[in-house]
């Protein structure tokens, strides 16, 4: 069982921003003024309170809407068949406030409202902390700066996702219906303040055992944001970091060269290190980000998944949750939904591996009549499934792999392991006495087959039901690879061949197929008679983020507990890299790249690179990294790439996308309750809509 951060009541402030951006935190009780003062004089009312600051995170962390606004509509990821955010994805997003709708939603006026609330609670945990005559002056300054590091985290996704908004840094005592939007610079610096406070008063926390922030997280997030600060601040705004003066005069060279030097004091002081073996990296022995070796600041998921601690504090008033997109499972029950985000169809699109549909022929399953047992045909005995609910899937999609990632992760499939550790593409049998079971591939779950000498390809195939392939199924290989393939397994190409997962070879416009319904000219059957079998609901899936992956279980369950990782070592290496280039030295940022990869490397091979020339460079390793963790979304907006890469990579929004979306809208609810709404963009004493919304 992990340690984990314990939940208590929190303070409320009153009224945020607006009428409708209010909080009660963690309780329907409103502790304000006197009832405050007395419970946070208590030595466990503070180590409440400083656990509470870490309650919001996992509203944003792990959680589908979030990923919809970091990773949906990038040169990574199309939106799947059922996705909820589907007009986000494709730019077609408004400001309205869509408030509980599950059925195309970005919540974005539910973050809005969850960041101000998270940030107040901070502001009260460094009030009540200064205060405190019950904690020593050692105790004080750690939770001083865990505070101060989570209100800068939290800041840092809001600034970047709406630009100018409203700063709070002290507790809200009444409600303001006048809110000021602070230019992003100025944001900027403040946000950095709170990160060197952070630095200075976590120096003596360098060991993460507790779950709470330390000074090597405070230290990455400080670098990720002078990176930001280099490339969006200065270098897309032509701006510099505002009203702080240790960075104000900083151009984007010298912000580069200290994000830099900031990425590489935590790569050689945090004792963090890179793991030999990628797949361990995401192995749920390892995905405590307390022991991880890798991660450097993570949110807390209990294994106990009835445990409030895994639960989001509840909304204010009448209206006392957040949209259950973002809670997933409601207030009994939480956890993380990344692995449900990139999984297919748990029957994998099509009835082909049911054979006549009846419960004793399937190979795969979601589950059987009696809930326990499928007959097999190959022992004639009952084979107890039950441990292996939905294997691979769930009943909807919400993300798929853009054909550009497929593409960029498999380029060098053959000396690094980020490829099999990011890409499921080959599914198995659930059960291996089930092979004979699968009546359309008679070959299926063969060990020994005289037509084959290859034994690593015997090995990587056996027990194999369906491999996704990045071949072209129209060329010679793929035709061969697909005739092999006939009585052992499904194959799906990237495209062409009989079920392409995409619509075309050109990245530009390739989209998801849809429809399905495709007599096979190979099997010159009607096995793939179901429309099911779309690239919108089957097709190889994101696997890190999986529950037991590893351990070849792969049963997908409803949440998990798996810890988020905020910030890991990898990215620094990233950081540092981008900083380099930014800075002027390609050859230095190559040095640090190819150290990265050849942790990475498949082990005998040569995993480096020849060169880094551009940004382009530095955003495909990313990519390949870091897909799905969150980032993907602001690192186009930063470095300027986002409509260039959409209109090159993402058939599904490059039709709307303009640079207008460089920016949210703000919701509605904000700016109908305001009394300083204003048309005039960058007031600075208005409230204005962001351009284009």
């Amino acid at each position: 069982m992990k340690t984990r951060i314990l939940l208590y009541i929190a303070v409320s402030s009153s009224l945020l921003l607006g009428t409708t951006s209010c909080s009660d935190f963690l309780d329907e009780k409103n502790k304000t003024g006197e009832t405050a003062d007395i419970t946070y004089t208590t030595k466990s009312g503070i180590e409440g309170l400083i656990s509470s600051c870490y309650a919001f995170q996992r509203g944003w962390y792990g959680k589908e809407p979030a990923l919809g606004l970091t990773e949906g509509g990038t040169d990574l990821f199309y939106y799947g068949f059922d996705n909820k955010q589907k007009s986000m994805n494709s730019y077609n997003i408004s400001s309205v406030s869509l408030d509980d709708n599950v059925n195309d939603n970005p919540c974005l006026d539910q973050y809005w409202e969850m960041g101000y609330a998270g940030i107040d609670v901070c502001n009260n945990a460094m009030k009540y902390v200064a205060q405190s005559a019950q904690i020593d002056d050692a105790t004080k300054a750690k939770y001083k700066g865990e505070a101060e590091f989570l209100r800068a985290l939290t800041y840092f996704n809001m600034v970047n996702m709406w630009g100018a908004i409203p700063y709070n840094d002290s507790p809200i005592t009444a409600q303001n219906t006048n809110p000021i939007r602070i230019p992003e610079n100025d944001v900027y610096g403040k946000i950095l303040a709170d990160l060197d406070n952070a630095i200075t008063d976590l120096a003596a926390i360098t060991t993460k055992a507790s779950g709470h922030a330390t000074v090597w997280s405070a230290r990455a997030l400080k670098a990720r944001v002078l990176l930001y600060a280099a490339s969006w601040i200065n270098g897309q705004l032509n701006k510099k970091v505002a009203g702080n003066d240790k960075y104000s005069s900083m151009n984007a060279k010298a912000l580069y060269a200290a994000a830099a030097t900031e990425a590489d004091a935590v790569i050689t002081g945090s004792g963090a290190t890179l793991y030999s073996n990628y797949s361990d990296l995401w192995s749920m022995n390892n995905e405590d980000w307390t022991n991880n070796k890798e991660a450097l600041f993570g949110v807390s998921y209990s294994s106990d998944l009835k445990s409030t601690v895994n639960c989001i504090p509840p909304r204010y008033g009448n209206n006392a949750e957040y949209n259950s997109l973002i809670t997933r499972t409601g207030y009994t029950r939480g956890g993380s939904s990344m692995l449900l985000m990139f999984v297919p169809m748990w029957n994998n699109g099509c009835n082909d591996l049911g054979g006549s549909g009846t419960k004793n022929t399937y190979v795969f399953f979601r589950a059987t009549d009696d809930g326990n047992t499928i007959t097999s045909k190959k022992t004639g005995q009952n084979v107890a499934v039950a441990a292996a609910y939905s294997p691979y899937g769930r009943g909807f999609t919400r993300y798929l792999p853009s054909l550009h990632l497929w593409r960029i992760l498999a380029k060098h499939q053959s000396t690094d392991q980020r490829y099999q550790g990011t890409m499921l593409d080959a599914y198995r049998i659930a059960n291996h006495d089930l092979s004979q079971n699968a009546l359309n591939y008679t070959k299926m779950g063969a060990w020994a087959d005289k037509n084959i000498t290859d034994a690593s390809k015997l090995q990587a195939f056996r027990d194999t039901a369906i491999y996704y392939s990045t071949l072209d199924g129209n060329s010679q290989e793929g035709k061969a690879l697909q005739a092999w393939a006939k009585n052992r397994y499904r194959i799906q190409f990237a495209i062409g061949g009989d079920i392409p997962v995409y619509t075309s070879t050109d990245e530009s416009k390739a989209l998801p197929t849809t429809g399905g319904k495709t007599i096979s000219d190979v099997y010159g059957d009607a096995r793939y008679n179901d429309p099911k079998i779309e690239g919108y609901r089957s097709f190889p899936c994101i696997s890190k983020f999986l529950d037991n992956v590893y351990d070849k279980t792969y049963p997908t369950y409803d949440i998990s507990y798996r810890d988020f990782f905020v910030l890991r070592l990898a990215e620094m290496y990233l950081i540092k890299a981008e900083g380099q280039l930014g800075a002027g030295s390609a050859t230095d940022a190559l040095a640090t790249i190819n150290a990265l990869r050849k942790t990475r490397a498949i082990s005998g091979q040569d995993n480096s690179l020849s060169s880094i020339s551009s940004i382009d460079d530095i955003l495909e390793e990313r990519g390949v990294e870091l897909c799905g963790e969150f980032q993907r979304w602001f690192d186009l907006k930063r470095t300027g790439k986002l409509v260039e890469y959409v209109k090159k990579y993402n058939a599904q929004g490059s039709a709307n996308i303009d640079s207008h979306h460089l920016y949210r809208p703000i919701p509605d609810a904000e700016t109908n309750s305001v009394t300083n709404l204003t048309t005039e963009e960058n007031s600075t004493t208005g409230f204005w809509q962001n351009k284009g919304y």
